[in-house]
């Protein structure tokens, strides 16, 4: 989404929410004719919850690739749930006045309380996975990028033997699948490291270990082909 579209919908929805809370207020003090101290914290409370699924909306839409979710309900979703549960609660109490004070603090602070709690939970799970996503992100270009590595070395040997290794092993890094799981990042470690000691075999001119660490790069390869296959 573009700046100026997304700078919109924000507006706009700020516009929507300040149309709601007038709308809340007129009805409330329209309606309610008494007001006492359990009027007023539920008001207070009431409030809250606007500000509450505001903020919520606002870590919920973040622009991550992981959505925010608990028990595979998107947070976004639960903040409605809390306000509507808020503000029913909080009407309810408005309109039974007479009902005792610390009731309806109780009940008021659970409400808030449960969703609080339900809210950390999820962008913490949320935070987790895009962390593990993101490591995922990093090995799946790393093997992409081993290729380019791979054949800058071909030109850089004049033995016919280790050209020939050189480029079969561009051809299994090239036809092998790009994509990565946490199955498969030892193996994938491993690989980097023996990449990088072909690169200190070829700049000391050793050939004869060079070719054997291309064909322990295609060992390596072929391992993880097949666990990744495996666990897809």
């Amino acid at each position: 989404m573009k700046k100026s579209t997304a700078k919109k919908s924000w507006i706009m929805t700020a516009i929507i929410y300040a149309i709601v809370f007038a709308v809340f207020n007129l009805l409330v003090f329209v309606i309610a004719k008494e007001k006492n101290g359990v009027f007023w914290m539920s008001y207070a409370f009431m409030c809250l919850a606007f500000v509450i699924q505001i903020v919520s909306m606002l870590l919920a839409l973040r622009t991550l690739e992981t959505e925010t979710v608990f028990m595979g309900i998107p947070l976004a979703s639960l903040s409605l749930y809390y306000f509507f549960a808020a503000i029913f609660v909080g009407a309810v109490f408005m309109f039974f006045q007479n009902a005792p004070f610390k009731l309806a603090l109780v009940l008021q602070v659970l409400v808030l309380a449960v969703y609080v709690i339900v809210a950390i939970l999820a962008l913490m799970s949320r935070d987790v996975v895009q962390d593990v996503n993101d490591n995922l992100k990093e090995n799946v270009e790393a093997i992409k990028t081993l290729t380019v590595d791979v054949d800058v070395f071909i030109p850089q040997v004049n033995d016919p033997a280790l050209k020939k290794a050189l480029k079969k092993l561009s051809e299994t890094i090239k036809y092998s699948d790009p994509m990565s799981n946490a199955a498969v990042a030892d193996i994938e470690d491993q690989i980097m490291q023996t990449v990088n000691e072909l690169r200190i075999n070829i700049e000391n001119s050793r050939n004869t270990e060079a070719i054997q660490t291309c064909k322990d790069i295609e060992v390596l390869f072929m391992q993880r082909n097949s666990l990744l296959k495996a666990t897809k």
